[in-house]
């Protein structure tokens, strides 16, 4: 995975919201040049790898932090969601660091797996705010994991996926009438249409429909 195939992804996606009138569109903010990335998360005391920069190069946010309304008054990329700018974007991965992180726990040799799957890293940034946040988090190689942080579950119960495919999953949803775009720009969701889950199916394989942003 680049950057680049993670900007093509989120430009396809808007193409589709611009066509069917989503507001959002009008709403996205001018990309941030590489000095400016690397300005605002040394701010933060963090580096952003390759891939998790070239979302805020793409767009730096549909919103500020200082935006608040209703998600009809600021609809965003996914029903429900809202990105804003790098600045309030690490400003919140930060204070979820400060709730729900334990670098200590991190290190203890003696802390299992599931303990230390539950500890948000302070590493970690925030895509898509949400009643669960989307985050992006950096692998050693450098490619990026998305997932949608549970407090009690951390990353072990939730579904994995590159942005690209997690992008994939949200077209599948207006392709089958689950969300779509009303006539004022704002999203509506059907949940009659949302993908049905067979409790028969592998828990790996239930997660991965339930979650679906």
């Amino acid at each position: 995975m680049s950057g680049a195939q993670i900007v093509a992804a989120l430009d396809g996606w808007v193409e589709r919201l611009a066509h069917l009138g989503a507001s959002v569109v009008d709403r996205l903010r001018p990309g941030l040049g590489s000095a400016q990335i690397r300005r605002v998360a040394a701010a933060h005391g963090l580096t952003l790898s390759e891939e998790v920069a070239a979302v805020w190069a793409w767009h730096d946010g549909e919103r500020v932090g200082t935006d608040v309304g209703t998600s009809v008054q600021f609809p965003g990329l996914t029903p429900g969601g809202a990105f804003y700018d790098l600045g309030t974007a690490l400003e919140t991965s930060l204070t979820y660091h400060r709730i729900c992180g334990d670098d200590d726990l991190l290190t203890d040799p003696h802390a299992s797996d599931s303990e230390k799957a539950a500890v948000w890293r302070r590493e970690w940034v925030v895509f898509d705010s949400w009643l669960l946040p989307l985050v992006l988090a950096t692998g050693p190689d450098g490619s990026t994991d998305t997932f949608r942080y549970d407090p009690q579950s951390g990353t072990e119960w939730v579904a994995h996926s590159s942005l690209p495919a997690r992008v994939a999953r949200w077209h599948e949803m207006i392709d089958r009438g689950a969300w779509r775009v009303e006539p004022d720009g704002t999203w509506a969701v059907e949940p009659a249409l949302l993908p049905k889950v067979d409790r028969t199916w592998p828990v790996a394989e239930r997660i991965r429909w339930t979650e679906i942003t």
